[in-house]
């Protein structure tokens, strides 16, 4: 019978060889028992890798989704504070206008005037809140503020009026400048988009387009009775005490029973507030299910790593061993 046997040195490179085997799948174990993920995808899922790809895929575009929810929550947020502000301030000029009545005194009316100055001027500042450096009530034109200062809008509009005669005159005036389709408040008073801002997309079709802009029906028609308010008192109108009271007045009239305008945006925008809160739980619930299908393809078994780690161990100290004694071995010790 032929027996094979292995050189010294041969046995050396053997030895050696299965140590840096054993290493290394000490060094693969130990990286996945702390990290918990598989160190060879690709050895793991026997090459197909498109599973994985797909799920990869899926988890950029939700959160784009996600992204996208957060930054349409917090818009949608600071357009109802900006909104509820407006109610609240045109809501108190309005009272104080209507307390007017018949009796008021010229005196009651340049008080009125100087409150609704000070209102227009919040109204405007309200309308031109940016969100990280985006205007929101400016349609498509998010880098520009959407309205123009109250000073210029008090300007504009009594160079309007120049020449009027009568509360009629005064009020067919106004309501041109600030109704007109095309000059008076959208040529010199609004700056904003003349298109709404692109809808925010959420997913699985579902889309939400927060198209509230400063030139809003609804928004114009507040501030046009707080500036024919603000300017009802301005010696350059020929008006009467009693004209003026009358304007004053009416105004705060009008302005109280457009509140119902102003609760209708803020209910419309409200549904969009509900809208989105209910995508970025859906977008929430798709991220947390496709995360758990990617740990299902990359995680290893902790409890069967530690034990196959625990063998490779072993089995390298008893290589170590072997090896200590392989080289100790000469022929007095053979002999002896």
């Amino acid at each position: 019978m032929n027996f094979q046997t292995i050189g010294d040195l041969a046995q050396s490179f053997a030895l050696r060889r299965q140590g840096v085997d054993l290493r290394q799948n000490l060094d693969r174990l130990g990286l996945e028992l702390s990290s918990g993920r598989v160190a060879d995808l690709g050895r793991h899922l026997s090459g197909n890798l498109l599973p994985l790809a797909d799920i990869e895929h899926e988890l950029v575009l939700l959160s784009g989704h996600q992204t996208a929810a957060r930054e349409a929550a917090t818009d949608t947020e600071v357009m109802q504070e900006v909104l509820g502000r407006v109610q609240s301030a045109t809501t108190d000029l309005a009272t104080q206008a209507i307390t007017l009545g018949t009796a008021g005194t010229s005196r009651q009316v340049s008080n009125l005037a100087a409150n609704a100055i000070q209102t227009l001027g919040s109204l405007i500042g309200a309308l031109n809140t940016e969100v990280a450096g985006r205007s929101v009530f400016s349609g498509a034109q998010t880098d520009t503020s959407p309205l123009a200062s109250a000073e210029t809008v008090l300007s504009e509009v009594r160079s309007a009026l120049a020449g009027a005669t009568s509360a009629t005159d005064v009020e067919s005036r106004i309501n041109a400048f600030f109704d007109s389709p095309t000059g008076g408040f959208l040529s010199t008073i609004y700056q904003g988009g003349t298109s709404e801002v692109a809808p925010y997309r959420l997913g699985s079709g579902e889309s939400v387009a927060l198209d509230i802009r400063a030139d809003d029906a609804g928004l114009r028609a507040a501030l046009k009775q707080v500036a024919l308010i603000a300017v009802s008192d301005d010696a350059g109108l020929a008006l009467t005490d009693s004209d003026r009271i009358g304007l004053a007045s009416k105004a705060g009239v009008t302005l109280l029973a457009h509140q119902d305008v102003l609760t209708e945006m803020r209910a419309n925008l409200g549904q969009a507030e509900n809208r989105i809160e209910q995508s970025a739980a859906r977008i929430a619930v798709e991220i947390t299910s496709f995360e758990i299908a990617r740990a299902e393809l990359v995680s290893v078994d902790a409890f069967e790593t530690a034990v196959e780690l625990e063998q490779v161990q072993f089995q390298l100290e008893s290589l170590y061993t072997v090896t200590s004694r392989a080289a100790r071995l000469n022929l007095l010790n053979f002999l002896s």
